[in-house]
This record gives C-alpha cells, sequence and structure tokens, in this order.
C-alpha cells in the first residue's frame, strides 16, 4: 500500500476529518505575471534618422492570447524582451500598442536589427534601467 494510501487509511479511520481540495476543470485562475508571447511579423516604418521603433507582432505559445484581449494603450509601460534574434534579451519599455501594433520608447533607443520571425515577450513589470 503507497504511503498516500495508508496516511489516508489512517486518518480516516482516526475519527479525523479528512477533506480535499482543489479546482474545477472550468474554474480559470488568472496569473499572477500577465504575458504576451509573440513573433515579429512586420518591422514599424523608420523615422527620418532610419530608426525603428515599432513592429507588429502575432501571439505564439501556450496559452497565446491574442493582441485584441489587450485593448490600445494596455500594455503601456510594460517590459518587452527579445528572446532570439540578433537583439536576443534586449529589454525596453512599451510606449503604445494597438491591436496589432508595439511601439517602445524612445528612451530605450531603437529597435534596429530586430527581423520578422524574432520572437519576443510582453510582461506587466516595470523594466529596469
Amino acid at each position: 500500500m503507497r504511503f498516500a494510501t495508508r496516511l489516508a487509511a489512517a486518518v480516516l479511520g482516526s475519527g479525523i476529518a479528512f477533506a480535499q481540495a482543489g479546482h474545477d476543470d472550468v474554474v480559470r485562475v488568472d496569473p499572477a505575471l500577465k504575458r504576451l508571447a509573440g513573433m515579429i511579423t512586420a518591422l514599424g516604418e523608420p523615422d527620418a534618422e532610419g530608426r525603428i521603433f515599432s513592429f507588429r507582432g502575432t501571439p505564439i505559445g501556450p496559452p497565446a492570447s491574442t493582441p485584441k484581449e489587450y485593448p490600445p494603450g494596455e500594455l503601456r509601460g510594460w517590459r518587452l524582451t527579445f528572446l532570439a534574434g540578433k537583439r536576443f534579451s534586449a529589454a525596453f519599455e512599451v510606449q503604445s500598442n494597438t491591436d496589432s501594433e508595439i511601439t517602445v520608447s524612445a528612451a530605450d533607443g531603437p529597435l534596429n536589427g530586430i527581423a520578422v520571425r524574432d520572437v519576443f515577450v510582453v510582461e506587466e513589470i516595470e523594466l529596469q534601467r
């Protein structure tokens, strides 16, 4: 007999109440840290000096949240980190977003060097400078 089974039998046989707890399959628990993982699908237009501060992306990975779940401006102040490509591990602060585009703050420098198919994550956490 396995230990857990013997313990449950001993507790039940002793007259001590035994309770089980958990979540039903239909209960969704919100994560403590909201995040959106994605892949770049298009680069934003460069400014007059050739600097890029925005891109379009598509969600990836489980659970893949769609940008529509984050209304325009919802990602403002979130940290954007690249997980693949030339800018691997570079972090930026999101200045604004639409349902399909993310723009970073110019204070962190341009995104030049990013490419279509680079992978990123946007997290509801402050960028430490």
